[in-house]
């Protein structure tokens, strides 16, 4: 990861990092072609608007919503959302960003606004590292096959994130225009909803060329939750596996080996970067050369996303 700082100690204001970026575009830009990853760090950056402006700088006016999105989630502004709100006690596996959809984001920005009282750092992984240490019996499958993905979703008031908050919608119309124009399969039962979607396992970068390990398949698979959670699913929907929040197949429908899911988050904490966040951090990520995840923490943490 590189890390862009002052050389002298103390706060740097916002507008000398903005001119610095804005001089240096060319040289960010390979720099995160390199390592996939840059920290800005010892900036003056108190606040989200502030944030963007960086972002903008690096990467343009162009924003990603975070419509069909996985994660729980706030959103804050129309380019800003909470990092996630998964319960601070437990971690999140290293994933690439909505590679489960037929779409997903160049970049990420992660913000900073309050570090966590102990925990909660970001860990980031190299997608090249991850596809050379994995063994081939698993990359194999993955190239070839690709991910399948499930979600079943309840409604307003329901357990889980609701396909309301999902879609950032409640007209069920426009949802199934969504899911038809997207390669999601879907039907409803009741005023749950049933999605699938083939995603790939393996990739190669738009820029680089270089192969990367491109997909969520250890985070949307069941047995990455924590083990009485897990088991509980199992007791409720054994015949029902459609129901369970979320699930990932090998893409053409059969299961992946437990033991693999389990090697393959390994690898990832195995190659992971972490470091702990300070106030007005701000992280850019190529989200297909690099995997992120959350550590669990204690204390309050607000750590803001902003995709493009």
């Amino acid at each position: 990861m590189n890390v862009i700082r002052p050389e002298d100690e103390g706060k740097i204001s916002l507008g000398t990092l903005l001119e610095y970026l804005a001089e240096n575009k060319s040289l960010i830009d390979g720099l995160l072609l390199k390592t996939g990853s840059i920290l800005f760090r010892g900036f003056d950056i108190p606040d989200r608007e502030e944030f963007l402006k960086v972002k903008e700088v690096c990467a343009g006016a162009a924003n990603f919503d975070y419509v069909d999105g996985n994660s729980p989630r706030t959103k804050l502004s129309s380019r800003v959302y909470t990092s996630t709100e998964y319960p601070q006690e437990y971690s999140i596996p290293l994933h690439s960003e909505m590679s489960y959809s037929s779409k997903w984001p160049r970049l990420l920005f992660f913000y900073c606004k309050t570090p966590a009282a102990e925990g909660g750092e970001t860990p980031i992984a190299d997608c090249r590292v991850i596809l050379k240490e994995l063994g081939s019996d698993i990359v194999d499958n993955f190239e070839k096959y690709g991910v399948k993905y499930t979600r079943y979703l309840n409604g307003p008031g329901g357990v889980g994130k609701s396909w309301t908050d999902t879609f950032e919608n409640a007209d069920k119309s426009a949802i199934e225009k969504y899911c038809q124009e997207n390669n999601i399969t879907f039907f409803w039962e009741g005023n749950s909803l049933f999605l699938s979607q083939l995603g790939l396992g393996v990739a190669t970068h738009g820029v680089t060329g270089e192969k990367v390990w491109f997909n969520q398949a250890n985070q949307f698979h069941p047995s990455s939750l924590p083990e009485e959670v897990y088991k509980g699913l199992k007791m409720l929907y054994s015949k029902k596996v459609h129901k369970f929040p979320q699930y990932a197949f090998y893409g053409n429908g059969e299961e992946i080996p437990e033991k693999h899911i389990k090697e393959i988050t390994e690898v990832h904490y195995d190659c992971a970067l972490k470091f702990p966040w300070e106030q007005g951090d701000v992280l850019m990520l190529d989200n297909m050369l690099m995997s992120h995840g959350r550590m669990p923490f204690k204390g309050e943490r607000k750590i803001y996303v902003s995709m493009c």
